[in-house]
């Protein structure tokens, strides 16, 4: 079974069990048609009740009716199976921080993060991912944001705002 990552999951949206979804805008389609995804990792499957946009990409999934039961769902990746891509975002979709993948993170105040598993092109910026105390953790990305780059030691110094390990 291959797997696509098209995005991750926000937070909950409203108190009928509605989630917001950030999805890559190259998949936006696909997932619309699939009406199913794989979220989190491990991909477990979930069967979309209804999907509807206007800005953030909003999912009620069945059998799940309350803001508390999607909470767990929050800030995972949500997968679709490649049979449901029309076709799978190439090399020319590459980030100028796709290089800084498997680097680790230090910023004032924080421990080591990372390594930086993957980078998620959003319309205003980018973000890393990573794993942190086994949660997903999204840091931005931003040259203002890089305080000196380690090339010897796959380190990127950042000076980054207090509570993003909180958020989520």
């Amino acid at each position: 079974m291959n797997l696509v990552e098209i995005g991750f999951t926000g937070k909950p949206h409203g108190l009928k069990g509605e989630l917001k979804l950030r999805i890559l805008e190259f998949y936006e389609e696909d997932l619309l048609k699939a009406q199913s995804m794989l979220i989190g990792d491990p991909a477990v499957p979930y069967f979309a009740e209804y999907l509807r946009g206007g800005g953030a990409l909003i999912g009620k999934l069945e059998g799940l009716d309350s803001r508390e039961a999607v909470q767990p769902l929050s800030n995972k990746p949500v997968w679709l199976l490649e049979s449901q891509v029309t076709e799978i975002a190439g090399d020319a979709e590459a980030t100028p921080w796709d290089p800084f993948i498997g680097w680790t993170i230090e910023a004032a105040s924080y421990p080591v993060l990372g390594p930086i598993t993957g980078i998620m092109d959003m319309p205003e910026h980018y973000l890393a991912e990573l794993q942190h105390e086994g949660k997903s953790v999204l840091i931005p990305l931003h040259e203002e944001l890089v305080v000196a780059v380690k090339e010897h030691d796959q380190v990127l110094e950042m000076d980054l705002p207090e509570g993003l390990l909180d958020l989520g």
